[in-house]
């Protein structure tokens, strides 16, 4: 009887994780949820594209490169409060935003502590309500106009749904605002698989879903005369993502932009528990004999071994995200020295991944 009552327990189990799960607005994160993260390396994530119905991903030998928390607070509890209030919350989403360069141009501006802000829109929809961010240390809101919210979900979210909508955010026209930033475009999301997806953190059923978003951001400066007081760039992004019942945040979600049409993945993290490393998993395998100067400001020099072949080295920030990537050939009988540029990176801690056929060494790296 014992273990009739054990395979049809193990049944049950086999059939709801073959089933196909609808995402509601029951398994979108509230105020007050965290969530943990693993981020990836990128190299280690492999075939992300491949979908259909019934489908297992395995991505269960992900190399993680570091963790971290989403926290989604009360706006109360964020800098941008007075622009945003329950029942809407806040994440935590970017540090800064890059601007980008133009000829003979410099734009004398810095968007940084950049927020997003969410609302259930009852049980029709998950939304973003805005933005908030800091332009030249000034906290401002970017919120929606006419009620364009950006869409994130439509509910019932079930397999081969296929959604688009549009947005359009604006800080406010204060004067003693001196700069307006516009954010307006619109999104695609088709969910376009469904099955099972495991991760080293376990198996779930899932759906996958990939959402675009096109957007153009604008920026005004008032103190410069037309036509150099206003500024667009486009913003196009996207996300491929696994979504389950049973977490708030994606199972895996792995993200990029799109340039020219052609979409590059820039960062890979996945739903983690709290691992007993640091930020790191050592390998036993010594590709470098020495790396220096560690801190570095300008210039890292590598040393490797004569006949180590072709090594592979990667640079990664502590969001996972690639930042430098070189191949380090052979060009000596003795030992072989190799330089990667640093000075354009951003103060903190990096990853200096070096691989090659026989295995792999990781090893911290700060940049001052």
């Amino acid at each position: 009887m014992i273990k009739h009552l054990l395979f049809f327990t193990l049944g049950i189990i086999s059939l709801a994780l073959k089933s196909q799960i609808s995402i509601t607005s029951v398994n979108m994160p509230v105020s007050g949820d965290t969530g943990r993260y693993s981020n990836a390396s990128l190299s280690s994530v492999g075939d992300y594209t491949t979908t259909g119905a019934n489908h297992n991903w395995d991505f269960s030998t992900l190399d993680s490169t570091g963790q971290g928390m989403r926290f989604f607070q009360p706006s109360s509890a964020t800098p941008y409060a007075f622009y945003f209030f329950p029942p809407k919350y806040g994440e935590k989403t970017l540090d800064t935003v890059p601007i980008p360069s133009f000829p003979g141009i410099t734009i004398p501006i810095s968007i940084t502590n950049i927020y997003s802000f969410y609302k259930k829109n009852g049980t029709t929809s998950f939304n973003a309500e805005g933005l908030g961010l800091t332009l030249s240390g000034i906290p401002i809101g970017t919120t929606a106009q006419g009620n364009n919210d950006d869409e994130l979900y439509f509910f019932p979210l079930n397999y081969l749904d296929h959604d688009s909508s549009t947005f359009n955010f604006s800080t406010p026209t204060f004067s003693a605002i001196p700069f307006t930033y516009k954010k307006h475009g619109y999104r695609i999301t088709d969910v376009d698989g469904w099955g099972t997806i495991t991760t080293p953190y376990g198996t779930e059923a899932c759906l996958r879903v990939v959402t675009t978003q096109y957007s153009i951001d604008t920026i005004k400066i008032s103190a410069l005369p037309a036509p150099f007081n206003k500024f667009g760039f486009p913003n196009y992004v996207r996300s491929y993502q696994w979504l389950t019942l049973t977490e708030k945040i994606p199972y895996l979600e792995v993200s990029g932009n799109i340039i020219g049409g052609n979409f590059t993945a820039t960062q890979a993290r996945y739903r983690d528990k709290l691992r007993s490393w640091v930020g790191i998993k050592e390998e036993n395998q010594t590709l470098a004999l020495s790396v220096f100067p560690n801190p570095s400001s300008n210039q890292i020099t590598i040393i490797t071994p004569k006949n180590g072949g072709s090594i592979k080295a990667e640079l990664i920030d502590m969001q996972g995200k690639q930042v430098l990537s070189s191949a380090l050939d052979n060009n000596s009988n003795v030992v072989n020295q190799h330089q990667l540029n640093v000075s354009s990176l951003a103060k903190g801690l990096y990853i200096l991944n070096l691989s090659n056929l026989e295995g792999k060494q990781s090893l911290k790296i700060s940049i001052q």
